[in-house]
C-alpha cells in the first residue's frame, strides 16, 4: 500500500520549472526589458517567432495575444465573414467556436471519435454534405482540435477540406511539441493556431498564443491584423480591419526562458503516460493515440462510465482531477442557435471523461499513489456490476 504523498499533488505545475530554469534568468530577461524599454513587439518578441517557427518546422510564425487571438487572426487572414461555414469540433474549449462566431461565420459543429476523442472525419464529410445539400452557405474552413495534446486524423482532415475547397487551420493550443507522422505541430496543416496559457504545454505566464504558416501572404497578413491593420509601410494608415493582438516582450520573454527544458519536459510527460497506460486497470478507457504519432500529454484523461463518483473518489482521496469538458460547446447557451447537428459521441465523452495529474514533475511517488486510489475504485466498481 502506498502512503499519501507529504505534499499536495498538483493536477498542473506551473512553478517547478521557474526552480529548474533558475529563477535569475526570468529577473534577468525582465531587467533587459525594463532596460531597453520596448514593452511591445520587442527583439524577444521576433527573437520568440523564430525559435518557434524553427522548433515547430514552419517556415513563419507570428506570435500575439491568446490562442483565440490566433484562431481569430488565421481566419481574418483567410478573410473568413458571414455567410462562410467553418466547421469545428464540438468537444473542447470554446475558442475553435468562438473565433469564427465573432467574425460572422456560422460554425458547424462535428462529432469526435470515442477512442480518440478528437474530430471524427467521417461526420465530417457528414457535415459537409448536409451544408451543401442546404445551400446556404459557402464552405470556407475547418478547425480541429488536438485534443489533450493528441494529434488529429490530419491527413484524412485535409484531404476531405482541400478537396471542398477549404482550408484547415489545426489547433494545437494543447499539443505544441506532439508529433504526427515525424512532423511537430505547427507544420502540419495551411495554418496552426497554439496558446501559452499557463498549464499548457509551454506555457508562458499569462495569455499568449501564437499562428503558425509556410506561406508568406498569410504571415503578413496575420501580423498585420495583431495590430489594428496597419500597413508595414505607414504605421498610421490600417489597410484593413484588425485588432490589438499583440504579445508583450515580457511574455515572450519568459517563453524563450521555458522553451530551454520543453523537450526534457515533454519526454518527462510521456513517461508518465506510459506508465498510466500500464498500470491504470483496464476499467478505465485510455485516449487512443494514432499510429506513428506522439501526444504533448497536455492533459491525461480517462474514461469512465461512474466518472462523478470517481471525481468524488480522488478528491475525498486528495487527489485532484478536473472533467474536461463537461458541456459540449453546441449545448452551450450562447451557441443554442448554432446547435443544429447531432454530436451524440461528444455528448458521452462530456460526461464520462476525467483528466487526472499530469505535468512533467510529478513525482513517482505520487504518480504510484494516484494509480493505486484508481485502481481501488476500479476494483470496487467492478465488483458491483458483476
Amino acid at each position: 500500500m502506498t502512503n499519501k504523498p507529504e505534499k499536495n499533488i498538483c493536477l498542473f505545475d506551473c512553478a517547478t520549472s521557474q526552480k529548474i530554469i533558475g529563477r535569475d534568468k526570468f529577473m534577468a530577461a525582465i531587467e533587459k526589458i525594463l532596460i531597453h524599454g520596448a514593452y511591445c513587439q520587442g527583439p524577444e518578441t521576433k527573437e520568440l517567432d523564430q525559435k518557434l517557427a524553427d522548433y515547430a518546422g514552419s517556415k513563419y510564425c507570428a506570435t500575439c495575444g491568446s490562442g483565440t487571438d490566433a484562431l481569430t487572426l488565421a481566419l481574418m487572414a483567410w478573410d473568413v465573414k458571414p455567410g462562410d461555414a467553418v466547421f469545428v469540433s464540438s468537444f473542447t474549449f470554446v475558442s475553435s467556436a468562438e473565433a469564427p462566431v465573432l467574425l460572422g461565420a456560422t460554425p458547424v459543429f462535428v462529432d469526435s471519435r470515442p477512442d480518440t476523442y478528437n474530430m471524427n472525419p467521417e461526420d465530417l464529410k457528414r457535415a459537409i454534405a448536409e451544408v451543401k445539400k442546404e445551400g446556404k452557405l459557402n464552405l470556407k474552413a475547418v478547425i480541429p482540435v488536438d485534443i489533450f495534446g493528441s494529434p488529429c486524423e490530419l491527413d484524412e482532415i485535409i484531404k476531405i477540406a482541400h478537396e471542398n475547397g477549404m482550408k484547415v487551420l489545426s489547433v494545437s493550443c494543447q499539443s505544441f511539441g506532439s508529433v504526427y507522422h515525424g512532423k511537430r505541430a505547427g507544420s502540419i496543416s495551411d495554418m496552426t493556431a497554439t496558446s501559452f496559457y499557463p498549464t499548457k504545454p509551454l506555457g508562458g505566464y499569462g495569455d499568449g498564443g501564437a499562428v503558425f504558416t509556410d506561406n508568406n501572404e498569410e504571415n503578413e497578413l496575420v501580423k498585420s491584423s495583431r495590430v489594428h491593420g496597419m500597413s508595414p509601410d505607414d504605421h498610421y494608415d490600417n489597410v484593413r480591419l484588425g485588432m490589438t493582438g499583440r504579445m508583450n516582450t515580457f511574455q515572450a520573454a519568459v517563453l524563450l526562458q521555458k522553451m530551454t527544458v520543453l523537450d526534457k519536459e515533454l519526454a518527462d510527460r510521456y513517461t508518465i503516460a506510459k506508465r498510466y497506460d500500464n498500470e491504470l486497470s483496464d476499467y478505465f478507457g485510455k485516449q487512443r493515440i494514432l499510429d506513428n504519432c506522439r501526444s504533448a500529454y497536455a492533459l491525461y484523461t480517462i474514461n469512465c462510465e461512474h466518472r462523478d463518483e470517481l471525481m468524488a473518489y480522488l478528491r475525498e482521496a486528495g487527489i485532484p482531477c478536473g472533467a474536461y469538458y463537461p458541456r459540449p460547446v453546441n449545448t452551450q447557451t450562447a451557441y443554442a442557435k448554432w446547435n443544429t447537428r447531432s454530436v451524440p459521441v461528444c455528448e458521452k465523452l462530456s460526461k464520462t471523461v476525467l483528466s487526472i495529474p499530469m505535468h512533467p514533475y510529478l513525482e513517482r511517488d505520487e504518480q504510484s499513489y494516484i494509480i493505486e486510489k484508481m485502481n481501488e475504485f476500479a476494483a470496487k466498481y467492478s465488483a458491483k456490476a458483476a
